[in-house]
């Protein structure tokens, strides 16, 4: 190998560049996600053990939280917030939480 050539990138068995970032880096760099999945547990647990409105709104709200981490963060940034393209995630990610919110709000308390 020439010393003016760049190194060639190591490759997985699918033919994908392997990142040579150590584990607790990568792992660092997904606290969009981990944000997210925090404010999930959060609502399945208050779901589960407190109060089915509450926890359907708490988890509502996190997935909105996670559609406009997604809107404001770069692709790179955004970690496995970014699945597809910007606007299938969005509508998704809005989508879902607004209407999981709505009808949480909607449903008439138990009497």
């Amino acid at each position: 190998m020439a010393a003016d050539q760049p190194p060639e990138a190591r490759l997985d068995g699918e033919g994908n560049p392997i990142d040579d970032q150590p584990l607790i880096e990568r792992t660092i760099d997904q606290w969009p996600l981990a944000l997210v999945l925090l404010g999930l547990v959060t609502g399945l647990v208050v779901l589960s053990f407190y109060d089915f409105r509450a926890g359907s709104i708490i988890l509502g709200v996190a997935i909105i939280f996670g559609a406009a981490l997604r809107m404001v963060l770069p692709r790179d940034r955004a970690g496995l917030l970014a699945i597809r393209s910007r606007p299938v995630d969005l509508v998704t990610m809005f989508g879902l939480g607004i209407t999981l919110t709505t009808v949480a709000v909607l449903i008439p308390p138990a009497r």
